[in-house]
């Protein structure tokens, strides 16, 4: 509306000034619950499309709206509708009742995790809300055997961790909401850097976006001014590798982003196992006298991917297995087996390869490119920025692992394009990529001699699309000039070099391929390169590696603000071995 005054809330809603939202009840909550399985619902393929795992795990997106549409069937049917607490309590029992599948056993914990974080509750407030979402995210982990981060175990944790933050500086429920639910969607975008699996597969992990999902929904039916008629959510992160368009309930897009068209994502892009996959087994154990922890260890030893949940009466076991005729014995010795469901992963896998097979078959062949630019990058978040910027092609390299030249032509001629670039962004990786223009004889292919990273990045960004092969080297080759490369490492052993003595352990700074400083912290040896830098830079970027923490490299960052005011700092993820740190100095 001409006029009118909008912030942007946590999470991408668009808020108005109104009145907080400092206290909500059963019928709230049960809103929020029928909001959530209308979202999950919408986008319960999308969330299927994500998956690793082979079916019947490779249905996360509707395991986890059958398990939490039980969840609202129950909670319609609470004892008392006007009770937080009765309505979360019913929510807990009929999902765990009608769990399916890992994602859906693991949903099921976090209701019940809210639900005991509710306990006794007629109405509950922002920092009750909180609360509940700590509890939802303790009683997640402890329900498997072996956590794994980069899952939505990962995502629920990082949740919670933010509605506790926004909790503590107000008392608005629907500003908890929407930061949880914020963090939750970059929480997802960084599962890739966290699962070496979902970043060969090309995605996002699918119950971590599942479940942001569910969050979403619920939290879009306690904020009025999300209306139907609002056509987008923009969450706190750029996507990278990216969530896929996700639906409102309506049909219409809610997010944008996804893989290019025609790539394998999800369990299609992974290569099948020698061993097999084994079997998902599935069952309920009835007690009495059930000693749940006792059976987690004992059935959890049979197999992997464990969830072992309930209480003395009733356990629901969810188990991977190679023998699942051994486990289901073992189980029928602790309890009365029902609801027992076996499927062969095995067969399944080779379905999805033969169905993913079929469609690539017949799939049109993508037109050919005037001009295409294949980039050399070790770690998965400069991959990752390079593939963003607009390169066609990435080949897995650098200083400790140079490509082959048959890596190099490979992906020359995968760029489907007449004329091709290469980046080496490493002075040992030049000479390789030099000799690929002779073998690939259907294209022209150019070398920028890029030395680095930084230079890598810095010539895509001169990149113009429309310009033809020379002309763009020559764009290329004068931006890269400009560029300044600091590579911080650790000395592996006593040496003398560039006129330094260098013991095992030390910390260096490779300026351009010259070792500068030597020191003992990282801080200490970056601090002494900027001073040797005749004149300080506008611009430095700081690509952490694969060692470094988000926390630690906004601290190192931070200390370098401190002393240099004047100069812009960006950070990003690089994700490289070796190198804690690679500096771009500009």
């Amino acid at each position: 509306m001409p006029g009118a005054e909008h912030d942007a809330a946590p999470g991408g809603f668009t808020a108005t000034e109104r009145q907080p939202l400092r206290e909500i009840g059963g019928r709230q909550l049960m809103a929020g619950l029928s909001s959530a399985l209308a979202w999950l619902q919408a986008n319960q393929e999308v969330v299927n499309d994500l998956n690793v795992f082979p079916v019947p795990d490779g249905d996360t997106g509707s395991n986890m709206y059958l398990t939490l549409r039980s969840a609202v069937e129950d909670a319609a049917k609470a004892p008392d509708g006007g009770s937080a607490a009765s309505v979360m309590q019913a929510a807990a029992h009929g999902s765990l009742m009608g769990a399916r599948g890992n994602s859906g056993v693991i949903l099921s914990q976090v209701l019940r995790g809210f639900s005991q974080g509710l306990q006794g509750r007629q109405r509950v407030d922002a920092a009750g809300i909180a609360v509940a979402l700590g509890e939802a995210s303790t009683v997640a982990y402890k329900a498997v055997m072996k956590p794994t981060e980069g899952t939505i175990l990962t995502v629920v944790r990082e949740a919670a961790a933010a509605g506790k933050r926004a909790a503590e500086a107000s008392d608005d429920i629907r500003t908890v909401l929407q930061t949880a639910v914020a963090e939750a969607h970059a929480a997802v975008e960084r599962t890739p850097d966290q699962l070496a699996v979902l970043r060969d597969a090309g995605v996002v992990d699918a119950g971590g976006l599942g479940f942001a999902v569910v969050l979403e929904g619920f939290a879009r039916a306690l904020d009025s001014d999300a209306g139907a008629a609002d056509d987008g959510l923009a969450v706190a992160a750029p996507r990278r590798v990216g969530e896929p368009e996700l639906r409102r309930p309506a049909g219409g897009p809610a997010l944008a982003g996804g893989a290019a068209p025609g790539e394998r994502r999800g369990a299609a892009a992974v290569a099948q196992r020698h061993e097999g996959w084994g079997y998902c087994t599935e069952f309920l154990v009835g007690g009495p006298g059930l000693d749940v922890d006792a059976l987690r260890e004992e059935l959890g030893a049979l197999g992997d991917s464990s969830l072992v949940v309930g209480d003395e009466e009733l356990v629901r076991v969810h188990i991977h297995t190679h023998d699942p005729a051994a486990l289901i014995t073992r189980a029928a010795e602790r309890g009365r087996l029902s609801k027992l469901k076996v499927e062969d992963m095995s067969s399944q896998h080779h379905d999805i390869l033969e169905r993913a097979a079929a469609e690539e078959a017949k799939r049109p062949p993508a037109p050919r490119k005037a001009l295409g630019v294949v980039s050399v990058a070790p770690g998965q978040g400069f991959r990752s920025i390079l593939t963003g910027l607009g390169a066609d092609g990435i080949v897995e390299g650098g200083q400790t692992m140079n490509p082959s030249i048959e890596a190099l032509l490979n992906a020359v001629r995968a760029a489907n394009a007449d004329s091709v670039i290469i980046l080496p962004n490493n002075g040992n990786v030049i000479m390789t990529a030099l000799q690929v223009d002779a073998l690939a004889s259907e294209v022209a292919v150019r070398v920028v001699p890029t030395r680095s990273l930084p230079q890598g990045i810095t010539a895509l960004l001169a990149l113009d699309p429309a310009g033809d092969i020379e002309s763009n080297c020559a764009r290329m080759e004068e931006a890269i000039a400009g560029v300044v490369t600091v590579e911080i490492t650790h000395a592996v052993r006593d040496s003398t070099a560039d006129g330094k003595d260098i013991h095992e352990g030390d910390v260096i700074a490779v300026v351009d391929d010259r070792i500068t400083q030597v020191g003992q912290d990282h801080l200490t040896v970056v601090e002494a390169v900027l001073d040797d830098a005749g004149r300080e830079p506008e611009l430095i970027t700081v690509y952490r590696g694969a060692g470094v923490d988000e926390d630690t490299a906004e601290r190192f960052v931070d200390a370098l603000r401190r002393g240099h005011p004047d100069v812009e700092f960006e950070v990003h993820d690089g994700g490289q071995e070796h190198y804690p740190y690679i500096l771009s100095l500009e």
